[in-house]
């Protein structure tokens, strides 16, 4: 049976959301860092305000390929209200650490329950999705996890000036627990087929297109390069031109707004062209973007010069985003989407750790945070670096192909099919 419209748009906000909330813990804590060294005190310096956030992404980047194993023991539904309400746990410790150790803790168990959100909200939502309606829908649910991203130096910057890092956290504990609610309302537990049964393994690449590898590909390299990008740009504004970490979220919303006005067109794009063309511009516009702040930032650059880089980065990170989820679909075989899925997210967030990880090695040979001329060099070779990462990307985009017919697992025994076979090319829909 196939989720009405109602439906259909339900589940895709239930589990857009869900990858929102998740999305937004990643970099939250970037404008928040300083405000939580200093009331936690002794034993918060930098090394551990680094796993503040790497504590997050660790799990994220590693659980992703175990989830649907055990999804199929215990239904994707029911796993994801579970994982939700362990996000919102983590949330809840970590509003209340007094320790550098307690929020790294904390911060593990977030990411815990957000290693099983992200993958299983994909196949959640395709189960409710009718075919002619899923590439606008899965275009809004995959520029929702762009968003989130963009959008959390922001969210941290205002509620660490008006209020207090812990509110941070606090904010996810009851849109966690409606989320959990929503979730065993709106959401059905998509068909169980043989390659999804426990007895039939865990083979994600079995039977799926040559393109599969260059999507998970082009993934782990945009990830890295935004991650990479993100982890000092959004540092750029208070570190080097003394702005409060209001004012520095302000300052970036042309990129973090952009997701809103360009996933919508990128849906209705992908519904001529397909996700290719989409991913290859996405990664283009963030090639560019990175190319033109390495060009015009310095201590002194006025705003007026930096909103150019601002715009293209936004809708190259809307674009991308926003078409990733159809190219996933698109190659991998429907009865292994989840695994598949598992894997991407996997791939994903290790490309995210390694874009932070070596953003940050590349920073401090080249620059230091002693003062805005030395941030502002280092800031420099992170962006070429990121330029390269984009282009490499774009690559790994064109080397998708063309995409391939999508058979869907035949209905159970008695059971009336109620759609056509879903194609992958938007449009043939």
């Amino acid at each position: 049976m196939t989720a009405g419209r109602y439906g259909a748009s339900a589940a895709c906000a239930v589990t857009g959301l869900a990858v929102f909330l998740c999305g937004l813990d990643h970099l939250v804590l970037l404008t928040a860092l300083t405000a939580i060294r200093s009331d936690l005190g002794r034993g918060a310096d930098a090394a551990a305000a680094g796993w503040f956030v790497n504590a997050y992404l660790v799990p994220v980047a590693v659980l992703p390929p175990l989830v649907s194993r055990f999804a199929v023991r215990v239904g994707q539904r029911r796993l994801f209200t579970a994982a939700l309400l362990v996000f919102t746990a983590g949330s809840a410790a970590a509003a209340c650490a007094a320790t550098a150790g307690w929020l790294t803790m904390a911060r593990a168990l977030q990411g815990t329950g957000a290693a099983a959100i992200t993958p299983l909200s994909l196949t959640l939502v395709a189960a409710a999705v009718p075919a002619h309606r899923r590439p606008v829908l899965l275009g809004v649910w995959g520029a929702l996890g762009g968003l989130a991203v963009a959008v959390g130096p922001l969210v941290g910057g205002a509620v660490v000036q008006w209020g207090g890092w812990q509110y941070v956290f606090w904010l996810n504990v009851p849109l966690g627990c409606l989320l959990a609610a929503a979730a065993r309302v709106f959401l059905r537990e998509p068909p169980r087929t043989p390659a999804t049964a426990p007895e039939s393994g865990f083979r994600p690449m079995a039977g799926s297109s040559r393109g599969l590898p260059a999507v998970h590909l082009c993934g782990f390299l945009m990830h890295a390069g935004v991650f990479g990008t993100v982890f000092w740009l959004a540092q750029f504004p208070q570190a080097v031109q003394g702005h409060t970490p209001w004012d520095a979220g302000l300052r970036i919303l042309p990129w973090t707004a952009m997701p809103l006005v360009v996933a919508p067109l990128a849906g209705l794009l992908m519904g001529r062209t397909g996700a290719r063309p989409v991913l290859v511009a996405g990664a283009l516009l963030t090639a560019m973007s990175s190319g033109w702040f390495a060009l015009v930032l310095d201590p002194r650059s006025p705003y007026a010069v930096q909103l150019p880089g601002l715009l293209a980065g936004g809708a190259g990170m809307a674009l991308f985003f926003a078409a990733a989820p159809e190219a996933l679909l698109a190659n991998a075989p429907d009865r292994c989407a989840s695994a598949a899925s598992g894997v991407n997210s996997a791939v994903r967030e290790i490309g995210a750790l390694a874009g932070v990880a070596a953003s940050t090695v590349l920073f401090t040979r080249v620059g230091s945070t002693a003062g805005p001329a030395l941030f502002a060099q280092g800031l420099a070779a992170v962006l070429w670096a990121a330029v390269a990462t984009a282009v490499l990307a774009l690559l790994a985009a064109v080397a998708i192909g063309p995409a391939r017919t999508r058979t869907p697992a035949a209905p159970p025994d008695g059971a009336v099919a109620t759609e056509a076979p879903v194609t992958a090319r938007p449009a043939a829909l």
